[in-house]
């Protein structure tokens, strides 16, 4: 920022966006508007101002004239143009294998992860198997993840070392060297895959579904279904045979894998799964109902009855991935399904809700009349989160020559809850920019599927530092 007056509008619009009052959209509008350029912060935050009363803002609206604007995308509150990171230059590996036996956390999982960056070596992966039986998780962690780049896929030293550690008296290493397998070797079909020494993993993983521990059994029926074939009858019958292991982890694992192997409509696999959907544990049942929707066929009716009653679930992530599944199996002709979508914007959790708006959008597109007609319905619900998931659903399918419902939103900019309020003044932009006529609407949420990778390949502080970690 190059003047005192840029900086201080940029600052009250990080403020109004983060720590104000506004909905969840409004904010995540401004922050995109923030990542754009430093103009466009200046406008989301006119933006924002302008969703308040006028009462409220005249004596601290500034002005924006002599705004100029900034060369760099992130550059703001008087700071100077941010350096570009140097990448850390890599440690000598002797170095490593001494810190690798260090008696602080972080200074180990850090050796470990650096090892993992000598491809090949013998001597950095026999620390990583020793590490593999470290007495803490996030060593573990690491060293599982070093695992997998120190060497290719299916290389027989790593695979040997791993396979060692199975063994192990302490359950949290034969976890490690579970998963650290399910990683470093090929899937079905890799060149590495029938050797004796894949043989060998198969009959050891097989030899740990029935561990005394429960998350050994886990991770063996996590690694048997990543190494499988489709449709294996072996995998699939361990599976079903863990359905009813006494612990709902285990049980959410073999669902997992049941989705995983069998083909896509398979009836009687969604049979096995559906008396999970009874489970005391919310997690199986969440499980449960994501597995039928990833199995059915578009349309199936008996998954489609399985997901609306889920939708009455007493847990909400329960409701949350019925919803998401029913909009995924439902077709766009199939009233009964948009109306039990529509009913699941009254939930009283927000997430559900929200799961209801996506769905409904992405399931019907922009200009469906029904959806647009139920979301309309429901404008003057008692609950404020209900009108406002109402408002946020319509500015995804409405067009601009709807003025009806343009009039219908400009009312809910005087409702009594500010966040209805906020969601409408947003709601009915987007109604005026949306051209008319049907097509298929495009969701704006990032894609979270690599999720499950965090604690492996994402950067943290730590390893940002320069210099010493000590």
């Amino acid at each position: 920022a190059t003047t005192e007056i840029y900086t201080l509008s940029l600052h009250d619009a990080l403020r109004s966006a983060m720590w104000g009052r506004g909905s969840i959209h409004g904010r995540a509008q401004l922050a995109r508007a923030l990542a754009e350029c430093p103009r466009a912060a200046v406008v989301a935050r006119r933006r924002a101002w302008a969703s308040l009363p006028q009462r409220q803002l005249a004596w601290q609206r500034p002005c924006f004239a002599s705004v100029p604007c900034c060369s760099s995308r992130r550059s703001f509150c008087g700071q100077a143009k941010a350096k570009s990171k140097k990448p850390r230059p890599l440690r000598p590996k002797e170095e490593l294998l001494r810190d690798a036996g260090h008696h602080d956390v972080p200074v180990r999982r850090k050796a470990v992860k650096d090892l993992g960056k000598y491809r090949d070596d013998p001597e950095a992966i026999a620390a990583l198997a020793k590490a593999l039986g470290d007495e803490d998780v996030a060593v573990q962690l690491a060293a599982q993840g070093a695992m997998s780049k120190v060497a290719g896929t299916g290389d027989e030293r790593t695979v040997k070392a791993a396979l060692e550690r199975i063994s192990s008296t302490c359950e949290w290493t034969r976890i490690a060297a579970l998963s650290t397998l399910a990683d470093i070797t090929g899937s079905f079909g890799h060149e590495t895959r029938g050797t004796a020494l894949d043989r060998e993993v198969d009959e050891a993983v097989k030899g740990r579904l029935t561990d005394g521990d429960w998350g050994v059994r886990r991770a063996a029926i996590d690694t048997m279904a990543a190494r499988a074939e489709k449709g294996c009858s072996e995998a699939i019958a361990a599976a079903r045979g863990l359905l009813e292991d006494q612990m709902g982890t285990v049980r959410e694992s073999a669902i997992k894998a049941i989705a995983l192997l069998v083909a896509k409509g398979d009836r009687e696999a969604i049979d096995w799964i559906s008396p999970r959907l009874d489970d005391w544990h919310e997690s199986v049942r969440r499980a449960a109902v994501v597995a039928v929707a990833k199995i059915a066929e578009k349309g199936d009716q008996h998954a489609i009855e399985l997901e609306k009653s889920a939708c009455d679930d007493r847990s909400w992530i329960v409701r949350k991935a019925a919803t998401d599944s029913l909009a995924i199996t439902a077709t766009l002709n199939d009233l009964a399904s948009l109306r039990k979508l529509a009913r699941m914007l009254e939930d009283f959790d927000p997430l559900p809700r929200m799961a209801a708006i996506y769905g409904m959008a992405e399931l019907c597109g922009v200009g469906h009349r029904k959806a647009i007609k139920l979301a309309e319905a429901r404008l003057h619900h008692r609950d404020p989160g209900t009108r406002q998931a109402c408002v946020q659903l319509l500015e995804k399918i409405a067009t601009q020559d709807m003025e009806d419902i343009a009039r219908l939103v400009e009312e809910r900019m005087e409702d009594e809850d500010e966040h209805v309020r906020d969601s409408a003044y947003y709601a009915l932009e987007a109604i005026k920019a949306n051209p008319p006529g049907r097509r298929k609407w495009i969701s704006d949420l990032p894609d979270l599927g690599g999720l499950d990778r965090i604690g492996f390949d994402s950067s943290d502080e730590e390893d940002e530092k320069d210099g010493e970690t000590w």
